[in-house]
């Protein structure tokens, strides 16, 4: 089926970078992005040769197909960076619900206090199943494990090179300073762009947010979270992974994180207590969904 919209009225003009494989939500996020309050002017979709005949479908007026000579979703969207025609840019993963509001409340961040400023909406997500809530006591000694006397942090990048979300009910609505910010979706201005490929791996791009904050804060942009702009995913659980994906995924991320903290002076120690509780925690909740069943 053809995905078509009637003529954009009143386009602003920005940018959208979505880097992809054409996935079956990709059409989605974008008629989602096209109701929204503010409309971008122009949504760059950046996607491998071989997968280009999968936008086929998508007919809307403001979306131009990139076919990029790379993989990865890193390298795409440099290739869509470069190519992006307006000063205000903004990268979107495939997968993610923008809210009506999102791109208005983020612009105005942005341009409030731009121009060396990258700015992140509150990303909510949908768990597929239920997880057991940890006990505070074992919960203060995890961020002791990974933090020290800090402790857990929102927003914030702990010393075991594992970043702290964020808890729209706990941070409240408004504007936050923070040391990392989600790549699925971030706003910027065009000349602060990242527009090479600082993903050294091949593969999915595990540990993507904590490496590209790393280079933007290097290059003296200020990171901040606008509690009022959301979007939403879908989240699968730990326990919802085999145990052989588990493995992979868990040997990809390690592979990422451990350059990232080498790279940001992190703490090797405390970064292998972190992928030990990781693992406790998987093993945990298998053992529980298995025993509910």
């Amino acid at each position: 089926m053809l995905i078509s919209e009637t003529p954009i009225q009143q386009a602003y003009p920005m940018t959208v970078v979505m880097a992809t494989l054409g996935g079956a939500s990709l059409a989605g996020t974008i008629e989602q992005l096209n109701s929204g309050s503010v409309v971008p002017a122009e949504i760059l979709v950046c996607i491998p040769e071989q997968e280009a005949p999968r936008t086929a479908h998508l007919l809307f007026p403001n979306v131009k197909v990139i076919v990029t000579d790379c993989r990865g979703q890193v390298a795409q969207r440099a290739v869509g960076f470069q190519n992006a025609s307006h000063d205000i840019v903004m990268q979107l993963d495939d997968d993610i619900m923008v809210d009506k509001n999102c791109l208005e409340y983020l612009l105005q961040t942005l341009i409030k206090y731009g121009p060396h400023v990258a700015v992140a909406p509150v990303l909510i997500e949908s768990a597929s199943g239920k997880t057991a809530k940890m006990n505070p006591k074992i919960l203060r000694l995890y961020y002791f494990l990974m933090n020290g006397s800090a402790g857990y942090k929102m927003g914030a990048v702990s010393r075991a090179g594992a970043e702290f979300g964020y808890d729209a009910y706990v941070m409240g609505q408004g504007e936050h300073d923070v040391e990392w910010v989600p790549g699925g979706c971030l706003i910027h201005f065009r000349k602060n762009l990242i527009k090479d490929n600082y993903f050294p791996f091949k593969g999915k791009a595990y540990c993507e947010d904590l490496l590209h904050s790393y280079y933007l804060k290097k290059n003296g942009v200020r990171l901040k979270i606008n509690m009022n702009a959301r979007c939403f995913l879908e989240d699968t659980p730990a326990a919802g992974y085999g145990y052989k994906e588990f493995i992979n995924i868990i040997k990809a991320d390690y592979r990422a994180r451990k350059y990232y903290v080498r790279l940001s002076s992190k703490s090797y120690s405390r970064m292998h207590l972190y992928y030990m509780a990781l693992i406790l925690n998987y093993l945990i909740k298998k053992l529980l969904t298995k025993n509910c069943r």
